[in-house]
């Protein structure tokens, strides 16, 4: 019956109906706003849509739930955690509700694992108290921290989707700004679930779309407006049962969301007597729980140990209605295509999208240079920039004076010093503007380059600007000559740092690098920095470009300040390159300071190449015991790439495990709901290969070992499609097993290699988590049957933090 409710078209049965939901927009100022947001720009779409979801400042949910006019009995914050218990008047009687609501204001409402738990703690106390749950999502995620995965984050939202799948009691879903990722489908797993005006609801936040279609040269906000995240595209593809009459930046609407909570509560609860009235089938399945609750098999015993409930607290026959009816809900939202209904494109048809990527990124950073040129900051308030020009200004203005020999002997003639104070002007504005401009500096200086070519200085003024500076025919003529060094120095840093993977092997251990590894190192940065050039239409003189570099690289070193320059540029390095270890970023300091200068030095013959890495001034704590385990870090990041070039595909797992593999269901693949750029692509190349497209493989095998044969269930990770996505085929197709090996009595074990959801299906393969998660609980519990998965190679995202840490299964990673 799960299948085939599920497969209904529009809304089913009379038992689905919420027509009568209250606070709601019509359909028809739905289609209106749809048709509108079809026609706006990508710019501003995603100022209507995206924006205010973000805006900090905004009206939290824990300010809404104390608002909605409910007499307030006990509230809980923990920091983005909101939990209250509530009472209203619903008809003629009071009632109390439960809220558990994520509060943007604290970490923009993104949970810990401890959040988790402690959500799905309260609402076991929901569940006993008999009190309706409202969950309000607000999140662009749940925390990802490597302190969060040592927590377990990925159990604790198995966990508490959960929970919420199988609570006994009526559940309202409300996306209430943000709802992006796996942090916000657990509060999602409802009986119904609504959506302000402004609520976006996604697989991931949009800002990481572009990685995904970046081929395509898609920038985010493209991808965002092609997938179509806002509520009342949400809700014409049925994955919001009513948009609430209610924005973010019109708190005066309040009362039409409390409308919406409590018609959503009092509508589930008469489905569910609608259920009960037409499908007797459940007071056997009541009947059959009840009998596992009271003589529990020894799968069961240790089930109850988890997941125990005294008898007040457990399941009477409207809650298990209530759940059984949520997780048909929830699984009418799961779409698939069948081969035999999918429609070929030829090569002809088949067309590329074309973004705008790179045509935004340029545009954004011509603005932003457009503002720097127009406001360039006063050089007062910069200390080191003002004294190197007041030092400039002061021999500037001796530079013509004529001193004694033994006069300039003790300070200097006059000439030298103004070209020296010039020289470290020149320098301290080039660093400047690199720790200024960032990974912008390549295209902003030499934008600079062309515009001082053609700038004259009218005046200088008494507090001048740093481009008043600029301006002034000296040191415009020394940035002239010395602003390719800024340019080699930030593409050698990149090269040393990509370089570094290849190069751990000989560093670990010794601490030391041959003068060969330093010298192919700098040749080949060098001379993809001389390309890069010849592409900037620079005309520099390969032989000139290494001299004028090393020359001002030595006066960079010799700066007393060196080492605070190289600690602020690798502090925004490490946000340009995450996965490098910070220890690995003193390794690249000591190859400016240390490795080059003697590498020049040696190739002068002025003295012996010293390759011995010994940074001083790191400034981190237990520095060497790091470098040697960031040392080891590249070498196992090294070992893995090389690794999973042989990629482990379903036929290897057969053969070496199991025997008379039979593939159920194979014609299921995914349906493209949203048409992501390049995804019809991706379907077409798979089927022109032999390759099913869909996350999964099922089907029923023989397993032996040497004691006897067990038939049993089988989901295999496709990688070979999507690097194993699991779209919303795949869960219909464990879905289907699932009913296969309930009706047979077998076992299910998975082998899941995979990325997490399908994120090009958009907002709904985050559903694929709440049902997989639901239809494992029933199996293990209904069936009294075994679930076992191993997890090789990547298994992360949502398929691990659904179905792979379920409680109830036993995981096992292979390495």
């Amino acid at each position: 019956m799960s299948h085939d409710l599920s497969q209904l078209p529009g809304k089913g049965p009379s038992y689905f109906d919420d027509a009568k939901l209250a606070g709601l927009l019509s359909k028809e100022s739905i289609e209106e706003q749809i048709q509108w947001l079809r026609r706006l720009d990508v710019d501003s779409y995603i100022q209507r849509v995206v924006n205010p979801s973000e805006n900090q400042k905004r009206l939290s949910s824990a300010e809404v739930i104390q608002q909605l006019g409910g007499s307030l009995i006990q509230e809980e914050i923990e920091g983005p955690l909101y939990l209250a218990e509530v009472e209203f008047q619903i008809g003629a009687l009071k009632r109390r509700i439960g809220f558990v609501a994520q509060d943007h204001r604290v970490q923009h409402g993104t949970w810990d694992p401890k959040h988790h738990r402690r959500a799905a703690d309260k609402l076991g106390f929901f569940a006993i108290h008999g009190m309706p749950v409202v969950t309000f999502i607000d999140t662009p995620g749940a925390v990802a921290t490597a302190e969060a995965n040592l927590d377990n984050q990925s159990h604790s939202i198995s966990f508490l989707i959960a929970e919420m799948a199988n609570l006994q009691l009526p559940t309202v879903g409300i996306v209430f700004g943000a709802g992006y990722s796996g942090g916000a489908i657990p509060l999602a797993t409802t009986n119904v679930l609504l959506a302000t005006k402004d609520g976006v609801f996604n697989t991931i936040h949009p800002k990481g779309l572009s990685n995904i279609a970046r081929k395509y040269n898609l920038s985010w906000q493209e991808c965002a407006k092609f997938m179509g995240v806002s509520s009342y595209e949400l809700y014409s593809s049925g994955y919001f049962d009513g948009i609430i009459d209610f924005s973010l930046d019109q708190p005066g609407k309040i009362s039409n969301l409390r409308e919406a909570i409590l018609s959503g509560i009092e509508i589930t609860e008469q489905n569910a007597r609608l259920f009960l009235k037409e499908n007797s089938f459940l007071f056997d399945h009541y009947k059959e729980n009840i009998g596992h609750y009271l003589n529990p098999s020894e799968l069961q015993i240790v089930i109850n140990r988890r997941t125990h409930k005294p008898p007040t607290g457990t399941l009477n026959v409207f809650g298990s209605a209530y759940r059984f009816m949520r997780g048909l809900k929830i699984r009418q939202k799961i779409q698939s295509e069948s081969l035999k209904n999918y429609s070929r494109l030829s090569s002809k048809t088949a067309k590329t999208p074309i973004g705008t990527l790179t045509e935004r990124i340029e545009q954004e950073r011509q603005e932003k240079f457009k503002k720097w040129l127009q406001a360039p900051i006063e050089l007062r308030y910069q200390e080191e920039l003002n004294k190197r020009y007041q030092r400039f200004l002061e021999t500037k203005a001796e530079r013509d004076v004529e001193r004694t020999k033994l006069f300039a002997f003790f300070v200097g003639d006059p000439k030298d010093n103004f070209e020296k104070a010039l020289e470290e002007l020149t320098l301290e504005v080039l660093i400047y503007l690199y720790n200024f401009w960032k990974d912008s500096t390549r295209e902003n200086m030499i934008q600079l380059h062309d515009f001082l070519q053609e700038a004259t200085l009218s005046e200088i003024h008494e507090n001048p600007s740093l481009l008043d500076v600029l301006l002034v025919p000296e040191v415009n003529q020394s940035l002239q000559q010395n602003f390719q060094n800024i340019l080699l120095f930030d593409m050698l840093y990149d090269g040393v740092i990509e370089s570094l993977p290849m190069i751990a092997g000989e560093l670990k251990g010794t601490n030391h690098i041959s003068q060969q590894s330093v010298e192919k190192l700098f040749e080949n940065s060098f001379n993809i920095a001389l390309k890069e050039f010849e592409k900037m239409e620079l005309q520099l003189e390969g032989d000139w470009v290494r001299q004028s570099f090393f020359k001002w690289l030595a006066q960079f070193i010799a700066q007393k300040n060196c080492d605070t320059v190289m600690a602020t540029i690798s502090g925004w390095k490490r946000i340009v390159y995450p996965r490098m270890s910070p220890p690995l970023f003193g390794v690249v300091r000591y190859y400016f300071s240390g490795l080059l200068p003697s590498l020049y030095k040696a190739q002068l013959g002025e003295s012996k190449f010293q390759g011995k890495i010994t940074p001083r001034n790191i400034g981190i704590k237990d520095f060497w015991n790091r470098l040697d385990q960031a040392y080891k870090d590249l070498l196992i990041q090294n070992l893995l790439r090389d690794y999973k070039k042989n990629h482990i595909e379903p036929k290897h797992i057969l053969d070496k495990y199991f025997a008379n593999f039979k593939e159920l269901n194979a014609e299921k693949i995914t349906a493209n709901p949203v048409n992501f750029p390049g995804f019809r692509q991706a379907i077409e190349q798979a089927l022109d290969n032999g390759i099913a497209p869909c996350g999964v493989i099922t089907g029923i095998a023989n397993f032996t070992d040497n004691r006897a044969t067990t038939k049993v269930g089988l989901v295999l990770s496709n990688t070979r499609f999507q690097a194993g996505a699991f779209d919303m085929a795949s869960c219909e197709k464990v879905c289907l097993l699932l009913d296969e090996c309930a009706q047979r009595n077998l076992p299910v074990i998975f082998f899941i290699s995979s990325a997490g959801m399908q994120t090009k299906e958009g907002a709904g393969s985050l559903f694929s988590m709440a049902t997989m998660n639901d239809r494992l609980t029933r199996f293990v519990k209904d069936h009294d049957l075994p679930v076992i998965c191993f997890g090789f190679r990547d298994c992360v995202g949502g398929a691990q933090a659904s179905f792979v840490t379920h409680l109830l299964v036993k995981t096992y990673y292979l390495s």
